[in-house]
């Protein structure tokens, strides 16, 4: 009998993080835990504040797949009827990392695909600020690739301070929907010419369409627009590419369906993140390896992190410690 449960949990970040529109201090996540014939397997949700979810919702969520799962009902049609989102995402990922511990394989093999790789290369997110202040965070960063959080204001201003302290950097933006289609046209020329190498949803969801009518120099992602695999038929005419998380598609099980699909249609892929504690960077970190970009620094921001904690060093993520997860 397969015996599922959950937690929910709260982990500070070590200082506030501030990005368009918004400031966090705490997480809010859901820790599952999935356990038969002597084998436990876990996975994490992150309540995302970017989107009208509560964690009432997750909870009622993971209360019915609960109950149908201890009436007898099959855990992955279970998980699979989910919505998704973060409470299918932990349940998603518990599963993968149980069918790992009972079969003794890696989950890149259970998946059908090389395994692998010792580390991945990540970017270290600077959150909004002045130009000065994003420009130090930026100079104290060791990585090779950061990413940008950006609003409306000091668009060019604040990249140009950054580009000064870190010239050898690769830099991509995230503007988290907070431009119009008229101020893109007006700064990307500019940003192009700063080395920006990618933008991620630039305008709201309800101003996409008009996206594909720019002949723009920088590739734009799309991050809010994007949740499952189904919408890279809507996407791949406003869009070069797509940021998978987790939270958004509800699981591993459907970031593989949405890599591959925007790899047909021919789609640049990073992969994102909630932030999140290791158990949400040790799934993420294998769609990573099939990713152009990973942005998977979540436990750079927290105050603290889970044990066995996925390890960062210059820049790069290392495979996590299969007592975690996988």
């Amino acid at each position: 009998m397969t015996r599922v449960t959950y937690e929910p949990e709260q982990w500070p970040l070590a200082e506030p993080f501030k990005f368009a529109g918004f400031t966090i201090e705490t997480l809010e996540c859901v820790h599952v835990t999935v356990s038969r014939n002597g084998k436990t397997g876990q996975g994490e949700g992150v309540r995302p504040v970017v989107f009208a979810v509560t964690m009432e919702q997750i909870k009622t969520d993971l209360d019915r797949a609960i109950a149908r799962i201890a009436e007898g009902a099959d855990p992955d049609a279970v998980c699979a009827a989910l919505p998704a989102g973060p409470a299918r995402n932990a349940l998603d990922c518990a599963l993968w990392d149980l069918c790992s511990k009972e079969s003794g394989q890696s989950v890149w093999a259970l998946a059908g695909l090389p395994e692998g790789p010792a580390a991945i290369d990540v970017d270290q997110t600077v959150g909004l600020g002045s130009s000065r202040e994003m420009a130090d965070a930026a100079r104290a960063s060791s990585h090779d690739i950061l990413k940008i959080k950006l609003d409306g204001q000091g668009i060019v201003e604040r990249i140009a301070a950054i580009r000064e302290s870190r010239p050898d950097a690769e830099l991509i933006v995230d503007a988290n929907q907070s431009w119009t289609v008229d101020l893109l046209q007006g700064v990307v020329g500019k940003l192009a010419d700063l080395g920006v190498r990618m933008i991620e949803q630039p305008v709201r969801p309800s101003q996409e369409e008009k996206l594909a009518k720019i002949d723009s120099p920088v590739p734009l992602f799309a991050d809010e627009s994007c949740h499952v695999a189904t919408d890279v038929v809507r996407l791949k005419r406003c869009y070069q590419g797509v940021n998978i998380k987790l939270d958004k598609t509800g699981g591993l099980t459907e970031a593989f369906a949405l890599a591959k699909m925007a790899r047909q249609a021919g789609m640049g892929v990073m992969v994102g993140c909630m932030s999140g504690t290791s158990l949400s960077m040790a799934p993420g970190y294998v769609i990573g390896s099939l990713s152009d970009w990973s942005d998977l620094d979540g436990p750079l921001q927290l105050a603290s992190d889970r044990t066995p904690a996925m390890q960062y060093r210059n820049g790069q993520l290392k495979h996590y410690d299969t007592a975690l997860w996988g």
